[in-house]
């Protein structure tokens, strides 16, 4: 059980480069004893402690793994994301640009952005150090660099195509409140950010890939010869994995610049991926868990339920999961049974 007491506590307009709360105050999520049974889309340890973000604005936390307490939230949003700069400091993100801060290790939240007026989620969110950053639909990008005090709200014009970046010169140049409306929707929706090696990468729509430096700044399109969306880039050793629709999942061994294909044998859209001691997991829909230990040969461990799995993290043995239909387990043993695939 969690020996700490939550407290009660509880997308922001960029001025200046610095975040406010807009007039459209969030509402709060409520405690629910079903919490732990519904979807979660993501979960991660902040120290020993397991802590899971989904619908309604649900966190949930547990040291143990069984006992799931549930956080002090101020939104009611679907959350996306989690990371943790250590095990106090840590951040979600979520639909209507919401993005969260926690500094007493998730029991507690407090509001970095919120702004149902864009109609856009966050995906995904990164902590490296002090740099933090959050990304999502049509190239939202946010930006800390002194872990989450200050906030900057980024527009990577370097990632459009180049049409579309002249014709938004020309807007910026001669109609600037044009040009703000039109930049809303230029770029694609960026699902997944991540290191690899000592780069960042974010991976996201219609093939879209591209690397910049760890500060985030002068990001360069890498080509590919896959067109649906990919949603997880992970770094293992000298390999990194790039994972999609439909279980489309490529491999490269030269920092992104080539892809092979791997064959997953299911269609099954892969939401994320994890790397624990020397097995990598992809999370995937219909319950599906491909795994390889080698880099190269992909297995397959199927929920018997069939709900989708959309992330993962080891703690005491287990691998727990966040799913469709809550909290789920897995000894990490069981990657050996019968139930396990080739």
């Amino acid at each position: 059980m969690l020996k700490k007491t939550i407290k009660n506590v509880f997308y922001t307009l960029v001025v200046c480069s610095v975040f406010s709360v807009t007039a459209q105050s969030p509402v709060a999520a409520i405690q629910s004893k079903l919490a732990s049974k519904n979807l979660l889309v993501d979960i991660t340890l902040a120290g020993s402690t397991l802590i899971a973000v989904g619908e309604r604005g649900h966190i949930l936390l547990s040291s143990d793994g069984e006992q799931w307490q549930q956080a002090n939230v101020p939104v009611n949003v679907l959350l996306t994301s989690v990371d943790f700069k250590n095990d106090k400091v840590g951040f979600a993100t979520g639909h209507d640009a919401t993005l969260l801060k926690t500094t007493d290790g998730g029991f507690n939240w407090s509001v970095s952005n919120y702004q149902p007026e864009l109609d856009k989620p966050l995906l995904d969110v990164k902590v490296i150090g002090d740099n933090v950053i959050a990304v999502g639909a049509y190239g939202l990008f946010l930006q800390s660099f002194d872990a989450g005090q200050t906030w900057q709200d980024s527009f990577q014009d370097e990632l459009l195509i180049e049409d579309d970046r002249l014709y938004l010169n020309d807007l910026k140049e001669y109609e600037p409140d044009v040009y703000q409306k039109e930049k809303q929707f230029m770029l694609p929706h960026f699902n997944n950010i991540n290191v690899v090696g000592e780069q960042l990468f974010i991976a996201g729509e219609a093939g879209f890939l591209a690397k910049s430096d760890k500060d985030g700044e002068d990001w360069q399109i890498i080509e590919t010869d896959y067109f649906g969306s990919y949603f997880s880039i992970i770094n293992v050793d000298d390999s990194q994995f790039l994972a999609g629709l439909r279980g489309n999942l490529f491999k490269s061994e030269d920092q992104g610049d080539s892809w092979q294909a791997l064959d997953t044998g299911v269609k099954a859209t892969i939401n994320s991926a994890y790397h624990y001691k020397n097995v990598t997991y992809f999370f995937a829909n219909s319950g599906n868990i491909f795994y390889t230990s080698n880099n190269t040969d992909i297995n397959d461990y199927e929920l018997d339920d069939g709900k989708a799995v959309m992330s993962g993290v080891v703690f005491n043995g287990f691998l727990y999961l966040a799913t469709e239909a809550g909290i789920k387990k897995i000894a990490l043993s069981e990657f050996t049974s019968n139930k396990a695939r080739d």
